[in-house]
């Protein structure tokens, strides 16, 4: 074990495995007595350090001081959701017969709240390049877009967002893509998180975005009967404008606003080219050290020349 790990524990526990660590009381770590572990099972039903380390009220106290030091980044998942996204069926993406799916930059399984605090559940389609990039769900063109309806109905962080498949697709979502959707390997681990997010979290709405994601949805048995609303894709080039209006209200009747005095039930109107349908993606969504500029002023990576290996990445400072 790295020394660095070494030094949490008490000396007699030092040559264990991590996994064989996890599995110990509490007070195997430094500083920690066996009356204080008493209280933590007496409290908490806490028996192990693995418990402790993933008990929602001490990630909550987390979220808490993070939010305190008002973080410019996502510090990334904690490590309930750590476990949760390495049951991603990587290889099985990779090794898929159809050929369907773009492997070389790995999966995005998600973007924004894993502390428990999310109203919103966001499902799109699959992630593209500026996605890979950023290793976040819905950061380009259309994640700001969607960032922007959010704001409209008063939500600016109370949203977790996934996609339909954690790989980027080759090519259009048509028929075989659906079927592709529902296989049980790829089905069960996105209504794995659904059922969890659902489980963990004050969920009020579930938005899906694209006609892919609302019939990949549509086998879901969504155990408590969140109200779902089914929007068209934001890269959507026909009918975006008129859905969207469609929604707004229902949605702004159905969601507790993070912030009221924000909500603008304005429809939209004008050219969708431009930035005022879009709004930056915040930087509590993305992880540390990526560069300003990313997550603005629309899409800043596309495919290249190869378009399966190959992403093109542009700044957009002079």
């Amino acid at each position: 074990m790295p020394l660095a790990l070494e030094n949490l524990l008490d000396v007699k526990h030092r040559e264990k495995s991590i996994v064989e660590i996890l599995e110990l009381s509490p007070e195997a770590l430094k500083g920690v007595s066996n009356s204080d572990a008493q209280k933590l099972k007496e409290a908490f039903g806490i028996t192990t350090i693995r418990q402790l380390g993933e008990n929602k009220f001490f990630m909550a106290a987390a979220a808490l001081a993070r939010a305190g030091m008002n973080p410019d980044y996502d510090p990334g998942p904690p490590p309930f959701w750590l476990n949760k996204f390495a049951q991603l069926p990587d290889s099985y993406y990779v090794n898929h017969p159809s050929g369907r799916f773009r492997v070389h930059f790995g999966g995005v399984p998600y973007r924004g709240r894993l502390d428990d605090t999310a109203r919103v559940i966001v499902v799109g389609q699959d992630p593209s390049t500026d996605e890979a990039i950023a290793r976040r769900a819905f950061v380009g063109n259309a994640g700001q877009r969607l960032q922007k309806l959010l704001y409209k109905t008063g939500i600016v962080r109370s949203y977790i967002i996934i996609n339909t498949f954690a790989y980027s697709i080759i090519g259009q979502a048509n028929n075989e893509m659906r079927i592709i959707a529902q296989e049980p390997i790829i089905k069960n681990f996105r209504e794995d998180l659904l059922n969890t997010l659902i489980e963990r979290n004050p969920i009020e709405a579930i938005i899906t975005l694209g006609v892919g994601a609302k019939e990949a949805m549509s086998t879901w048995n969504n155990p408590e009967n969140k109200q779902m609303f089914h929007l068209f894709h934001p890269s959507a080039q026909t009918g975006l404008e008129d859905n969207w209006n469609t929604h707004l209200p229902l949605l702004i009747a159905n969601i507790t606003p993070d912030n009221p005095a924000i909500i603008d039930a304005t429809p939209y109107s004008g050219e969708w080219s431009e930035n005022t349908h879009r709004m930056n993606i915040p930087r509590f969504d993305l992880p540390y050290n990526l560069p300003d500029w990313h997550g603005t002023e629309g899409t800043n990576s596309n495919r290249g020349p190869d378009k399966i290996k190959e992403i093109t990445w542009t700044s957009i400072l002079s």
